[in-house]
């Protein structure tokens, strides 16, 4: 049974894109752009989606959509892209991520909620990223912009490589510090370790070990590119299979990626990373000399290969 869980009504009736300048500059100015998400949750300040337009005085016909990090605090990573993107005519979008930022829930911290030891609760904050994102492509297009990119970080990086199997909108991308195999990360990668208990564990009640876990998850990975359609997946316990990267691999190959990894990388296991890339047709790929949370000291070098990548592509 072919299964589609990112999809939304579309148009939109009664969602309304909100636009408020925030800072004008000689070069550039700012927007702040908000609208409702299509899904809902029981936190109000997370069904507003929040986003920050970096748009240069031109009118740029070329856009980059900028993912943060889990637990993002600051958003200066993604300033600092959006600048060095408007100095060469890109309008810039800061995307939000449910539950972070501006979208967290009182008493909370930013990030919490969006992975926690619930496997339900991070399949739906996951799938709500996704769904907002497309419904931001809506905004882009109705704005004349129909070249897109997208870029980010970490969490923002996996995000990136399920979204641009799902939708063509987005037709170049470069993943950071990002993979695909959600499992390798949750059992293998250090950041998992306390999860790894409550989440595979009680994803898998029957006992299945990891290696029976990895085998079905493979299994159902060749059917999805045997049959050219994504799956229901063998049972409720195997839902995570319809948001990871992989299983959306097969769908993105006509559109061209450019992925930024750090060698010694701790938190997204090489083995997920090289299994992805393998997957979208082995798109060119540089290893920094970085752990996973170092890659961002590189900064100036990877936002001059994106800038570069992004020139070319889009």
């Amino acid at each position: 049974m072919s299964v589609d869980i990112f999809s939304y009504k579309r148009p939109l009736d009664g969602n309304t894109f909100t636009v408020d300048p925030i800072e004008e500059h000689r070069e550039y100015r700012v927007f702040k752009l908000t609208y409702d998400s299509p899904i809902k949750t029981e936190y109000p300040r997370n069904n507003e989606v929040v986003n920050y337009v970096y748009k240069p005085n031109s009118e740029p016909k070329r856009a980059v959509v900028i993912l943060h990090c889990l637990h993002e605090k600051t958003r200066l990573t993604q300033r600092i892209i959006s600048l060095y993107l408007v100095s060469h005519n890109f309008c810039a979008i800061n995307f939000t991520f449910p539950y972070h930022l501006e979208r967290t829930p009182k008493w909370h911290k930013s990030g919490d909620i969006f992975l926690t030891t619930n496997p339900k609760q991070n399949f739906e904050a996951y799938r709500q990223s996704v769904v907002d994102l497309r419904l931001l492509a809506d905004f882009l297009e109705s704005m004349g912009i129909r070249s897109i990119g997208i870029t980010g970080v970490s969490l923002g990086a996996l995000v990136l490589n399920t979204l641009m199997g799902i939708d063509k909108r987005f037709r170049a991308g470069v993943p950071i510090a990002g993979g695909g195999g959600l499992h390798y990360i949750v059992v293998k990668g250090i950041k998992g370790i306390s999860l790894k208990y409550a989440y595979i564990k009680r994803q898998n009640g029957d006992g299945k070990s990891f290696e029976e876990l990895n085998t079905i998850f493979h299994n159902y990975i060749k059917k999805v590119w045997e049959t050219n359609t994504v799956l229901e997946p063998p049972s409720s316990n195997e839902e995570w299979f319809l948001i990871d990267p992989l299983t959306y691999a097969k769908f993105n190959s006509p559109r061209k990626i450019f992925m930024i990894n750090g060698a010694i990388d701790l938190v997204v296991p090489r083995v997920g990373v090289e299994e992805f890339r393998s997957a979208v047709g082995n798109p060119p790929i540089v290893w920094l000399p970085s752990f996973h949370t170092t890659t961002v000291l590189l900064l100036p070098f990877v936002v001059g290969k994106m800038v570069e990548f992004f020139e070319e592509s889009l």
